[in-house]
């Protein structure tokens, strides 16, 4: 019997409007050129009046980098040195955008998907909760890139999922 591969998630639901889950879904090591890709599955739920907008896209590239500063820019939010914060897929077809201070922060979703001959956007700005986006999501992004850094690269389960 074979035990289930463990995949890293993050869940980010601190707001009524926005829901967003990212699940690392297959890494692919480049050995003759130093680099390692890593895929996600993404599934958005903005919720508004009278109903929701649902997002879900497989294998979405993010580099490993990209947790990491968008931590760096909230602890920057934190000090009070910095007055946004974006985690942006490679590409920057994705973006979660937090800009403000602790008396007003608002969170932008930017999303863009090539719908041949053209782009299919999707643009959100709310209000969101400072403590819970800023100070709650700090570790949380933390805590999934070292769930990340820790995945087995010589494990083929990970490989073309």
């Amino acid at each position: 019997m074979t035990t289930p591969l463990h995949r890293p998630e993050l869940v980010i639901n601190y707001s009524p409007q926005f829901d967003l889950r990212i699940t690392l879904a297959s890494v692919q090591e480049y050995d003759f050129v130093s680099w390692v890709e890593y895929r996600f599955d993404v599934d958005c739920q903005l919720r508004h009046p009278t109903g929701s907008f649902t997002y879900s896209a497989s294998n979405l590239c993010f580099e490993l980098q990209s947790f990491a500063r968008f931590s760096e820019e909230l602890q920057g939010l934190q000090q009070g040195l910095k007055h946004e914060a974006a985690l942006k897929n490679a590409g920057d077809m994705m973006i979660l955008q937090l800009a403000g201070d602790s008396r007003m922060l608002l969170a932008t979703l930017n999303i863009r998907e090539y719908l041949a001959p053209s782009m299919a956007t999707l643009n959100a700005t709310f209000a969101v909760d400072y403590d819970l986006f800023v100070n709650k999501l700090r570790p949380e992004i933390d805590r999934f890139a070292e769930e990340i850094r820790r995945v087995d690269l010589a494990d083929p389960d990970w490989a073309g999922h």
